[in-house]
Protein backbone atom coordinates (compact mmCIF):
# COMPACT_ATOMS: atom_id res chain seq x y z
CA UNK A 1 0.00 0.00 0.00
CA UNK A 2 1.44 3.15 -0.78
CA UNK A 3 2.11 5.83 1.44
CA UNK A 4 1.17 9.88 0.32
CA UNK A 5 4.87 12.04 0.50
CA UNK A 6 4.49 15.03 3.35
CA UNK A 7 4.40 18.27 1.65
CA UNK A 8 6.35 21.10 3.03
CA UNK A 9 4.26 24.00 4.68
CA UNK A 10 4.39 27.53 5.72
CA UNK A 11 4.44 26.38 9.60
CA UNK A 12 7.89 24.74 9.41
CA UNK A 13 9.63 26.66 7.29
CA UNK A 14 8.89 30.19 8.72
CA UNK A 15 10.54 28.91 12.39
CA UNK A 16 13.20 27.32 10.71
CA UNK A 17 14.19 30.83 9.19
CA UNK A 18 13.88 33.04 11.87
CA UNK A 19 16.08 30.49 14.07
CA UNK A 20 18.63 30.60 11.44
CA UNK A 21 18.56 34.29 10.96
CA UNK A 22 18.78 34.73 14.46
CA UNK A 23 21.57 31.86 14.69
CA UNK A 24 22.89 34.13 11.84
CA UNK A 25 22.92 37.60 13.84
CA UNK A 26 24.33 35.70 17.35
CA UNK A 27 26.85 34.59 15.22
CA UNK A 28 28.01 38.16 13.49
CA UNK A 29 27.45 39.44 17.23
CA UNK A 30 30.31 37.25 18.21
CA UNK A 31 32.48 38.02 15.71
CA UNK A 32 32.05 41.50 15.98
CA UNK A 33 32.90 41.39 20.01
CA UNK A 34 35.49 38.53 19.81
CA UNK A 35 37.33 39.21 16.50
CA UNK A 36 36.44 43.29 14.70
CA UNK A 37 36.10 45.02 18.50
CA UNK A 38 38.20 42.71 20.34
CA UNK A 39 40.96 45.21 21.46
CA UNK A 40 38.46 47.66 22.44
CA UNK A 41 36.47 45.36 24.99
CA UNK A 42 39.95 44.06 26.49
CA UNK A 43 40.85 47.50 27.21
CA UNK A 44 37.62 48.07 28.81
CA UNK A 45 37.27 44.85 30.76
CA UNK A 46 41.03 45.44 32.00
CA UNK A 47 39.96 49.19 33.07
CA UNK A 48 37.27 47.71 34.94
CA UNK A 49 39.53 45.28 36.47
CA UNK A 50 42.88 47.45 37.20
CA UNK A 51 43.50 51.09 38.08
CA UNK A 52 46.68 52.90 37.56
CA UNK A 53 47.71 56.40 39.18
CA UNK A 54 50.55 58.75 38.91
CA UNK A 55 52.71 58.68 41.71
CA UNK A 56 54.44 61.90 42.22
CA UNK A 57 58.65 62.66 42.60
CA UNK A 58 59.82 63.54 45.54
CA UNK A 59 60.11 67.57 44.68
CA UNK A 60 63.65 69.27 45.31
CA UNK A 61 63.89 71.14 48.18
CA UNK A 62 64.79 75.09 47.82
CA UNK A 63 67.69 75.96 50.74
CA UNK A 64 69.34 80.05 50.77
CA UNK A 65 73.28 80.07 50.07
CA UNK A 66 74.45 79.24 53.59
CA UNK A 67 72.06 75.58 53.25
CA UNK A 68 69.31 76.66 55.13
CA UNK A 69 65.58 74.81 54.43
CA UNK A 70 63.12 77.40 52.44
CA UNK A 71 60.98 74.99 50.99
CA UNK A 72 61.15 70.79 51.07
CA UNK A 73 58.77 68.15 50.13
CA UNK A 74 57.33 65.69 53.02
CA UNK A 75 55.69 62.70 52.61
CA UNK A 76 51.52 62.21 52.24
CA UNK A 77 49.08 60.31 50.77
CA UNK A 78 46.00 60.94 48.03
CA UNK A 79 43.19 59.47 48.86
CA UNK A 80 40.61 57.75 46.51
CA UNK A 81 37.40 56.26 46.28
CA UNK A 82 36.38 52.79 44.22
CA UNK A 83 33.15 54.39 43.02
CA UNK A 84 32.03 50.98 42.11
CA UNK A 85 32.28 49.81 46.03
CA UNK A 86 30.36 52.58 47.18
CA UNK A 87 27.39 51.29 44.94
CA UNK A 88 26.00 49.36 47.77
CA UNK A 89 24.59 51.94 50.52
CA UNK A 90 25.23 50.22 53.62
CA UNK A 91 28.52 49.50 52.11
CA UNK A 92 29.40 53.24 51.37
CA UNK A 93 27.39 54.50 54.46
CA UNK A 94 29.84 52.83 56.85
CA UNK A 95 32.96 53.62 55.27
CA UNK A 96 32.35 57.21 54.15
CA UNK A 97 31.30 57.69 58.19
CA UNK A 98 35.41 56.29 59.38
CA UNK A 99 36.38 58.22 56.51
CA UNK A 100 34.91 61.41 56.99
CA UNK A 101 35.98 61.46 60.73
CA UNK A 102 39.66 60.99 60.11
CA UNK A 103 39.30 63.45 57.30
CA UNK A 104 37.24 66.14 59.54
CA UNK A 105 34.70 66.05 56.75
CA UNK A 106 31.03 65.33 56.20
CA UNK A 107 30.03 62.02 55.45
CA UNK A 108 27.17 62.60 53.05
CA UNK A 109 29.11 64.94 50.77
CA UNK A 110 31.87 62.40 50.85
CA UNK A 111 29.20 59.85 49.53
CA UNK A 112 27.70 62.28 47.24
CA UNK A 113 31.26 63.50 45.48
CA UNK A 114 31.98 59.34 44.90
CA UNK A 115 28.13 59.29 43.70
CA UNK A 116 28.41 62.36 41.08
CA UNK A 117 31.91 61.23 39.54
CA UNK A 118 32.29 59.33 36.38
CA UNK A 119 35.73 58.13 37.01
CA UNK A 120 35.85 54.28 38.34
CA UNK A 121 38.35 56.17 41.16
CA UNK A 122 37.61 58.77 42.95
CA UNK A 123 40.03 61.70 43.94
CA UNK A 124 38.60 62.38 47.90
CA UNK A 125 41.62 64.56 49.09
CA UNK A 126 44.89 65.57 48.02
CA UNK A 127 48.30 65.71 50.01
CA UNK A 128 46.80 64.05 53.28
CA UNK A 129 49.52 64.42 55.98
CA UNK A 130 51.26 61.38 56.36
CA UNK A 131 49.70 60.10 60.26
CA UNK A 132 46.73 60.52 58.80
CA UNK A 133 46.59 58.89 55.87
CA UNK A 134 48.52 55.77 57.47
CA UNK A 135 45.37 55.76 59.84
CA UNK A 136 43.01 55.57 57.03
CA UNK A 137 45.25 52.17 55.73
CA UNK A 138 45.17 50.29 58.85
CA UNK A 139 41.64 50.67 59.07
CA UNK A 140 41.02 49.01 56.06
CA UNK A 141 37.85 50.78 54.81
CA UNK A 142 36.00 49.33 51.69
CA UNK A 143 36.75 50.93 48.31
CA UNK A 144 39.58 52.89 49.84
CA UNK A 145 43.13 53.68 47.74
CA UNK A 146 45.52 55.74 49.00
CA UNK A 147 48.33 56.50 47.19
CA UNK A 148 52.11 58.18 47.93
CA UNK A 149 52.32 62.01 47.26
CA UNK A 150 54.35 64.34 48.93
CA UNK A 151 53.60 68.13 50.20
CA UNK A 152 55.54 71.30 50.46
CA UNK A 153 56.52 72.76 53.23
CA UNK A 154 58.34 76.36 54.25
CA UNK A 155 60.33 76.20 57.56
CA UNK A 156 60.99 79.46 57.47
CA UNK A 157 57.56 80.87 56.92
CA UNK A 158 56.58 83.55 55.03
CA UNK A 159 60.07 84.92 54.66
CA UNK A 160 60.81 85.03 50.85
CA UNK A 161 56.79 84.09 49.94
CA UNK A 162 57.99 86.36 46.66
CA UNK A 163 61.18 84.77 45.33
CA UNK A 164 59.88 80.96 46.20
CA UNK A 165 56.59 81.06 45.06
CA UNK A 166 54.03 77.99 45.44
CA UNK A 167 53.00 74.33 43.30
CA UNK A 168 49.50 73.30 42.57
CA UNK A 169 47.70 70.10 43.31
CA UNK A 170 49.72 68.34 40.65
CA UNK A 171 53.24 69.18 42.30
CA UNK A 172 54.03 71.79 39.48
CA UNK A 173 55.01 75.02 39.62
CA UNK A 174 52.50 78.22 39.53
CA UNK A 175 55.41 81.51 40.80
CA UNK A 176 58.32 82.20 42.03
CA UNK A 177 61.50 79.57 41.70
CA UNK A 178 59.30 77.21 41.98
CA UNK A 179 57.94 77.95 38.51
CA UNK A 180 60.82 78.86 36.75
CA UNK A 181 62.78 75.94 37.96
CA UNK A 182 60.11 73.67 37.93
CA UNK A 183 61.65 70.83 35.35
CA UNK A 184 64.83 70.56 37.84
CA UNK A 185 62.94 70.93 40.77
CA UNK A 186 59.90 68.18 39.90
CA UNK A 187 61.60 65.43 38.47
CA UNK A 188 59.84 62.79 36.81
CA UNK A 189 56.30 61.29 38.32
CA UNK A 190 56.16 57.32 38.54
CA UNK A 191 52.68 54.95 38.03
CA UNK A 192 50.96 51.95 40.29
CA UNK A 193 48.52 50.07 38.67
CA UNK A 194 46.58 47.74 40.56
CA UNK A 195 43.98 45.24 39.95
CA UNK A 196 40.68 44.81 41.65
CA UNK A 197 38.18 42.75 42.46
CA UNK A 198 34.32 41.98 40.33
CA UNK A 199 33.44 44.25 43.56
CA UNK A 200 36.02 47.47 42.78
CA UNK A 201 37.77 46.42 45.42
CA UNK A 202 41.41 46.20 45.39
CA UNK A 203 42.89 42.79 45.60
CA UNK A 204 45.50 42.73 48.47
CA UNK A 205 48.30 41.13 46.47
CA UNK A 206 47.21 41.53 43.16
CA UNK A 207 49.31 42.09 40.33
CA UNK A 208 50.96 45.47 41.18
CA UNK A 209 53.41 47.29 38.77
CA UNK A 210 55.37 50.67 39.44
CA UNK A 211 57.41 52.98 37.67
CA UNK A 212 59.72 54.74 40.06
CA UNK A 213 59.41 58.10 40.15
CA UNK A 214 62.61 59.89 40.30
CA UNK A 215 63.39 62.69 42.93
CA UNK A 216 64.17 66.34 41.47
CA UNK A 217 67.71 67.77 42.13
CA UNK A 218 68.47 70.51 45.35
CA UNK A 219 68.44 74.20 44.62
CA UNK A 220 70.71 76.60 46.17
CA UNK A 221 69.72 80.25 45.99
CA UNK A 222 72.07 83.18 46.28
CA UNK A 223 69.41 84.10 48.89
CA UNK A 224 70.60 84.59 52.79
CA UNK A 225 67.59 84.22 54.99
CA UNK A 226 68.68 86.41 57.28
CA UNK A 227 69.17 89.07 54.95
CA UNK A 228 65.67 87.95 53.33
CA UNK A 229 64.06 88.30 56.60
CA UNK A 230 66.13 91.50 57.31
CA UNK A 231 64.83 93.34 54.44
CA UNK A 232 61.35 92.70 54.57
CA UNK A 233 61.07 93.79 57.94
CA UNK A 234 62.51 97.22 57.07
CA UNK A 235 60.84 96.99 54.03
CA UNK A 236 57.26 97.27 55.32
CA UNK A 237 58.49 99.69 58.74
CA UNK A 238 59.25 102.09 55.48
CA UNK A 239 55.96 101.22 54.01
CA UNK A 240 54.32 102.00 57.26
CA UNK A 241 56.47 104.80 58.22
CA UNK A 242 56.00 107.08 54.88
CA UNK A 243 52.51 105.86 54.46
CA UNK A 244 53.41 104.17 51.30
CA UNK A 245 51.18 101.80 48.79
CA UNK A 246 54.11 99.19 48.12
CA UNK A 247 57.55 99.30 47.18
CA UNK A 248 60.93 97.15 47.34
CA UNK A 249 64.35 96.76 48.61
CA UNK A 250 66.96 94.65 46.78
CA UNK A 251 70.39 93.45 48.49
CA UNK A 252 72.66 92.82 45.18
CA UNK A 253 76.73 91.43 45.13
CA UNK A 254 77.64 94.30 42.43
CA UNK A 255 80.89 92.33 41.23
CA UNK A 256 78.95 88.85 40.94
CA UNK A 257 75.51 89.51 40.22
CA UNK A 258 74.06 87.55 43.18
CA UNK A 259 70.84 88.63 44.84
CA UNK A 260 70.96 88.37 48.54
CA UNK A 261 67.36 89.61 49.39
CA UNK A 262 64.57 90.32 47.56
CA UNK A 263 61.83 91.79 49.37
CA UNK A 264 58.87 93.51 47.84
CA UNK A 265 55.72 94.54 48.59
CA UNK A 266 52.39 94.20 48.00
CA UNK A 267 53.85 90.33 47.24
CA UNK A 268 53.03 86.62 47.75
CA UNK A 269 51.94 85.23 51.54
CA UNK A 270 52.06 81.88 52.60
CA UNK A 271 49.89 82.25 55.21
CA UNK A 272 47.09 84.47 54.22
CA UNK A 273 47.54 82.76 50.71
CA UNK A 274 43.78 82.08 49.25
CA UNK A 275 43.70 80.73 45.58
CA UNK A 276 40.37 81.23 45.61
CA UNK A 277 40.26 84.83 45.55
CA UNK A 278 40.59 86.14 42.05
CA UNK A 279 42.81 89.44 43.42
CA UNK A 280 45.31 86.53 44.63
CA UNK A 281 46.79 86.77 40.84
CA UNK A 282 47.76 90.44 41.57
CA UNK A 283 50.21 88.94 44.27
CA UNK A 284 51.57 86.33 41.83
CA UNK A 285 54.13 88.90 40.13
CA UNK A 286 57.24 90.15 41.75
CA UNK A 287 57.07 93.43 41.09
CA UNK A 288 61.00 94.05 41.16
CA UNK A 289 60.84 92.12 38.33
CA UNK A 290 57.59 92.80 36.42
CA UNK A 291 56.73 96.06 37.20
CA UNK A 292 58.00 99.60 35.40
CA UNK A 293 58.78 102.98 36.78
CA UNK A 294 60.40 106.07 36.03
CA UNK A 295 63.74 106.00 38.14
CA UNK A 296 64.21 110.15 38.75
CA UNK A 297 67.73 111.27 39.80
CA UNK A 298 69.24 107.84 40.56
CA UNK A 299 69.45 107.59 36.58
CA UNK A 300 72.39 110.66 37.16
CA UNK A 301 74.51 107.81 38.32
CA UNK A 302 74.48 106.70 34.44
CA UNK A 303 74.86 109.99 33.02
CA UNK A 304 77.77 111.01 34.92
CA UNK A 305 79.27 107.35 33.71
CA UNK A 306 78.40 107.71 30.44
CA UNK A 307 79.78 111.37 30.03
CA UNK A 308 82.68 110.74 32.32
CA UNK A 309 83.74 107.25 30.15
CA UNK A 310 83.44 109.30 26.71
CA UNK A 311 85.95 111.85 28.14
CA UNK A 312 83.40 114.35 27.45
CA UNK A 313 83.81 115.59 31.46
CA UNK A 314 85.63 114.61 34.51
CA UNK A 315 84.94 114.92 38.29
CA UNK A 316 86.01 118.59 38.08
CA UNK A 317 84.56 120.13 35.17
CA UNK A 318 82.39 123.12 35.98
CA UNK A 319 79.57 124.66 34.68
CA UNK A 320 76.73 127.71 35.49
CA UNK A 321 73.25 126.57 36.45
CA UNK A 322 70.82 129.24 36.27
CA UNK A 323 68.10 127.23 37.38
CA UNK A 324 66.71 126.24 34.08
CA UNK A 325 67.79 124.95 30.78
CA UNK A 326 65.92 125.75 27.13
CA UNK A 327 65.62 122.57 25.26
CA UNK A 328 64.22 123.26 21.83
CA UNK A 329 62.13 126.52 23.57
CA UNK A 330 61.32 124.00 26.35
CA UNK A 331 62.20 125.10 29.64
CA UNK A 332 63.38 122.28 32.04
CA UNK A 333 63.71 123.54 35.62
CA UNK A 334 65.73 122.09 39.13
CA UNK A 335 63.65 119.63 41.34
CA UNK A 336 63.46 122.36 44.01
CA UNK A 337 63.47 125.22 41.75
CA UNK A 338 67.01 126.36 43.09
CA UNK A 339 69.40 127.85 41.13
CA UNK A 340 72.94 126.34 41.90
CA UNK A 341 75.42 129.20 40.00
CA UNK A 342 78.37 127.02 39.22
CA UNK A 343 79.13 123.78 39.79
CA UNK A 344 81.42 120.92 39.33
CA UNK A 345 80.19 117.53 38.39
CA UNK A 346 80.79 116.38 41.45
CA UNK A 347 78.63 118.95 42.59
CA UNK A 348 75.19 118.10 40.29
CA UNK A 349 75.07 114.18 41.74
CA UNK A 350 75.35 115.91 45.37
CA UNK A 351 73.12 118.57 44.61
CA UNK A 352 70.91 116.54 42.28
CA UNK A 353 70.96 119.06 39.52
CA UNK A 354 68.98 118.59 36.58
CA UNK A 355 70.08 120.96 34.30
CA UNK A 356 73.63 119.67 35.56
CA UNK A 357 72.80 116.16 33.96
CA UNK A 358 71.20 117.93 30.65
CA UNK A 359 75.21 119.28 30.72
CA UNK A 360 76.44 116.34 30.96
CA UNK A 361 74.13 114.28 28.59
CA UNK A 362 74.92 117.41 25.61
CA UNK A 363 78.37 117.45 25.96
CA UNK A 364 78.52 113.86 25.56
CA UNK A 365 76.28 114.01 22.31
CA UNK A 366 78.69 117.24 20.78
CA UNK A 367 81.45 114.79 21.26
CA UNK A 368 79.84 111.73 20.04
CA UNK A 369 76.33 112.20 18.52
CA UNK A 370 73.90 109.20 19.81
CA UNK A 371 76.90 108.21 22.15
CA UNK A 372 74.38 109.04 25.33
CA UNK A 373 71.50 106.21 24.22
CA UNK A 374 74.19 104.02 22.82
CA UNK A 375 75.57 103.91 26.51
CA UNK A 376 72.16 103.08 27.92
CA UNK A 377 71.82 100.31 25.53
CA UNK A 378 75.21 99.12 27.24
CA UNK A 379 74.04 99.68 30.79
CA UNK A 380 71.16 97.46 29.86
CA UNK A 381 68.05 99.19 29.63
CA UNK A 382 65.71 98.55 27.34
CA UNK A 383 66.35 94.59 27.67
CA UNK A 384 65.63 92.43 29.99
CA UNK A 385 68.28 91.51 32.70
CA UNK A 386 67.94 87.67 32.12
CA UNK A 387 67.04 87.27 35.81
CA UNK A 388 65.67 83.82 36.71
CA UNK A 389 62.28 84.89 37.54
CA UNK A 390 59.10 84.94 34.99
CA UNK A 391 57.69 87.79 33.53
CA UNK A 392 60.39 90.25 33.38
CA UNK A 393 59.76 93.76 31.89
CA UNK A 394 62.04 94.88 29.28
CA UNK A 395 61.53 98.52 30.25
CA UNK A 396 60.93 101.36 28.04
CA UNK A 397 63.42 103.92 25.95
CA UNK A 398 61.73 106.87 23.44
CA UNK A 399 64.19 106.47 20.92
CA UNK A 400 64.87 109.07 17.77
CA UNK A 401 62.58 106.29 15.80
CA UNK A 402 59.62 106.44 17.67
CA UNK A 403 56.59 108.50 16.49
CA UNK A 404 56.40 110.23 19.98
CA UNK A 405 59.69 110.79 20.49
CA UNK A 406 61.05 114.32 21.11
CA UNK A 407 64.31 116.12 21.63
CA UNK A 408 63.46 116.72 25.13
CA UNK A 409 62.84 113.46 25.91
CA UNK A 410 67.01 113.09 25.08
CA UNK A 411 67.60 115.69 28.15
CA UNK A 412 64.64 114.65 30.30
CA UNK A 413 66.06 111.31 30.10
CA UNK A 414 69.21 112.44 31.36
CA UNK A 415 67.87 112.76 35.01
CA UNK A 416 65.69 109.22 34.89
CA UNK A 417 62.36 110.50 32.81
CA UNK A 418 61.24 109.55 29.66
CA UNK A 419 62.47 105.99 30.20
CA UNK A 420 61.53 103.64 32.28
CA UNK A 421 63.13 100.58 33.94
CA UNK A 422 62.57 97.86 36.22
CA UNK A 423 63.79 97.67 39.79
CA UNK A 424 66.14 95.05 39.68
CA UNK A 425 67.33 96.54 35.83
CA UNK A 426 67.94 99.79 37.48
CA UNK A 427 70.06 98.27 40.56
CA UNK A 428 71.78 96.26 37.71
CA UNK A 429 72.83 99.24 35.53
CA UNK A 430 74.15 100.51 38.82
CA UNK A 431 76.33 97.66 39.55
CA UNK A 432 78.07 97.99 36.38
CA UNK A 433 78.75 101.35 37.26
CA UNK A 434 80.35 100.87 40.27
CA UNK A 435 81.91 97.12 40.05
CA UNK A 436 84.52 97.90 37.42
CA UNK A 437 82.29 98.48 34.79
CA UNK A 438 80.88 94.66 33.84
CA UNK A 439 77.45 94.24 33.22
CA UNK A 440 76.44 91.14 35.36
CA UNK A 441 73.68 88.77 35.01
CA UNK A 442 71.44 89.25 38.37
CA UNK A 443 70.27 85.95 39.23
CA UNK A 444 68.80 83.56 42.33
CA UNK A 445 70.13 80.39 42.41
CA UNK A 446 73.81 79.75 43.27
CA UNK A 447 73.90 75.66 42.99
CA UNK A 448 71.86 72.29 41.90
CA UNK A 449 72.52 69.31 44.20
CA UNK A 450 71.76 65.83 42.69
CA UNK A 451 70.14 62.70 44.63
CA UNK A 452 73.88 61.42 44.70
CA UNK A 453 74.88 64.93 46.55
CA UNK A 454 76.66 66.51 43.81
CA UNK A 455 76.77 69.39 43.65
CA UNK A 456 76.92 72.28 40.24
CA UNK A 457 77.80 75.78 40.60
CA UNK A 458 76.05 78.76 38.99
CA UNK A 459 79.16 80.71 37.71
CA UNK A 460 78.76 84.46 37.32
CA UNK A 461 78.00 85.97 34.29
CA UNK A 462 79.57 88.96 32.16
CA UNK A 463 77.09 90.21 29.58
CA UNK A 464 78.62 93.33 28.34
CA UNK A 465 80.93 96.04 29.46
CA UNK A 466 79.29 99.48 30.09
CA UNK A 467 82.80 101.27 31.01
CA UNK A 468 85.87 101.45 31.93
CA UNK A 469 87.34 100.32 35.06
CA UNK A 470 88.99 103.88 35.80
CA UNK A 471 85.83 105.60 35.18
CA UNK A 472 83.92 103.07 37.30
CA UNK A 473 86.53 104.00 40.40
CA UNK A 474 85.92 107.79 39.48
CA UNK A 475 82.05 107.15 39.77
CA UNK A 476 82.46 105.45 42.97
CA UNK A 477 84.32 108.45 44.41
CA UNK A 478 81.79 110.68 43.22
CA UNK A 479 78.74 108.91 45.15
CA UNK A 480 80.64 108.91 48.20
CA UNK A 481 81.20 112.62 47.78
CA UNK A 482 77.07 112.31 47.45
CA UNK A 483 76.73 111.07 51.14
CA UNK A 484 79.82 111.68 52.88
CA UNK A 485 81.10 115.67 52.01
CA UNK A 486 81.43 118.71 54.27
CA UNK A 487 78.37 120.18 52.69
CA UNK A 488 75.53 118.64 55.11
CA UNK A 489 74.66 115.26 57.03
CA UNK A 490 73.78 112.66 54.64
CA UNK A 491 70.60 110.30 55.75
CA UNK A 492 71.96 107.88 53.75
CA UNK A 493 75.82 107.69 55.04
CA UNK A 494 76.00 104.68 57.08
CA UNK A 495 77.99 105.29 60.84
CA UNK A 496 80.58 101.84 60.17
CA UNK A 497 81.14 101.81 56.68
CA UNK A 498 82.35 104.09 53.68
CA UNK A 499 79.68 104.08 51.06
CA UNK A 500 77.94 106.25 48.52
CA UNK A 501 74.73 106.45 46.77
CA UNK A 502 72.55 108.37 44.96
CA UNK A 503 68.36 109.12 45.65
CA UNK A 504 65.89 109.48 43.13
CA UNK A 505 62.44 111.22 43.52
CA UNK A 506 60.31 110.44 40.76
CA UNK A 507 56.26 112.03 39.84
CA UNK A 508 54.22 108.86 38.48
CA UNK A 509 53.58 109.33 34.83
CA UNK A 510 50.14 109.52 33.57
CA UNK A 511 48.18 110.27 30.20
CA UNK A 512 49.90 114.13 29.16
CA UNK A 513 51.82 114.55 32.11
CA UNK A 514 52.74 113.36 35.93
CA UNK A 515 50.28 113.55 38.88
CA UNK A 516 51.18 114.01 42.28
CA UNK A 517 52.34 111.02 43.12
CA UNK A 518 55.55 109.60 43.76
CA UNK A 519 58.41 107.19 43.83
CA UNK A 520 60.99 108.12 46.36
CA UNK A 521 64.24 105.76 45.78
CA UNK A 522 67.60 105.54 47.23
CA UNK A 523 70.82 103.11 45.81
CA UNK A 524 73.82 102.90 47.45
CA UNK A 525 76.63 100.63 48.38
CA UNK A 526 79.26 99.71 50.79
CA UNK A 527 82.05 99.60 51.84
CA UNK A 528 83.72 102.40 49.23
CA UNK A 529 86.53 100.86 47.54
CA UNK A 530 85.42 96.58 46.86
CA UNK A 531 81.67 96.93 47.38
CA UNK A 532 80.54 93.70 48.80
CA UNK A 533 76.43 94.84 48.77
CA UNK A 534 74.61 97.50 46.29
CA UNK A 535 70.86 98.14 48.33
CA UNK A 536 67.90 100.12 46.38
CA UNK A 537 65.16 101.27 48.38
CA UNK A 538 62.26 102.19 46.44
CA UNK A 539 59.32 103.40 47.89
CA UNK A 540 55.87 103.64 46.08
CA UNK A 541 53.81 106.63 46.70
CA UNK A 542 54.52 107.88 49.90
CA UNK A 543 52.02 109.77 51.36
CA UNK A 544 53.68 111.90 53.35
CA UNK A 545 55.53 113.17 50.47
CA UNK A 546 59.16 112.77 51.57
CA UNK A 547 62.14 112.65 48.82
CA UNK A 548 63.77 109.73 48.24
CA UNK A 549 67.60 111.70 50.18
CA UNK A 550 64.89 111.76 53.32
CA UNK A 551 62.58 108.22 52.81
CA UNK A 552 65.04 106.20 51.26
CA UNK A 553 67.97 106.95 52.15
CA UNK A 554 68.14 106.21 56.16
CA UNK A 555 66.90 102.75 55.26
CA UNK A 556 69.93 102.26 53.30
CA UNK A 557 72.16 103.43 56.02
CA UNK A 558 70.61 101.22 58.43
CA UNK A 559 70.58 98.09 56.29
CA UNK A 560 74.01 98.47 55.35
CA UNK A 561 75.54 99.07 58.77
CA UNK A 562 72.98 95.88 59.89
CA UNK A 563 73.88 93.81 56.75
CA UNK A 564 77.39 93.92 56.55
CA UNK A 565 78.19 93.37 60.51
CA UNK A 566 76.20 90.32 59.85
CA UNK A 567 78.18 89.26 56.82
CA UNK A 568 81.44 89.59 58.92
CA UNK A 569 83.20 92.43 56.95
CA UNK A 570 84.94 95.10 58.89
CA UNK A 571 83.80 98.49 59.38
CA UNK A 572 86.25 101.03 57.85
CA UNK A 573 84.91 103.81 59.58
CA UNK A 574 83.46 104.89 62.66
CA UNK A 575 85.09 104.43 66.69
CA UNK A 576 85.07 100.51 65.79
CA UNK A 577 87.99 101.07 62.74
CA UNK A 578 91.15 99.26 64.64
CA UNK A 579 93.65 102.44 65.03
CA UNK A 580 96.52 99.92 63.82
Amino acid sequence: MSHPKARPTRRVWLPAFFFGAFALVICARLVQLQVIEHDTYAARAKAELSGSQTIYSRRGAILDRNGGVLATSVETWDIYVSSRSWRDPNTAATASAELATLLKADSAALRAEVAASELVDVPIRKKVDYETGLEIINKGLPGIIALPNTGRVNPEGDVAASVLGFIGTDNTGLAGIEAAYNEVLQGQPGKAIYERDTSGEPIPYGHYVATEPRPGEDIVLTIDRYLQQMAEERLAAAIKDHRAVGGSIIMMDPATGEILALATSPGLVFSTLDLNDPQVLELLRNRAVTDLYEPGSVMKIITAAAAIDAGAVNPNTTYYDSGVALIYDVPIKNWDDNVYGEQTMTGVLQNSINTGAIFMMQALEAKDPGGFQRYLDAFGFGKPTGIDLQGEATGIIRRTTDPDYSPVDLATQSFGQSISVTPVQMLTAVAAAINGGNVMRPHLVKAYIGQDGSRREVRPEVVGRAVSAETSATIRGMLNQVVDSDLNIHPGNPKFYTAGGKSGTANVPVPNGYDDTQIASFIGFAPLDEPEILVLVKLDENKDGLTGTAAAAPVFATLADDALRYMNIRPDKGAYVSQR
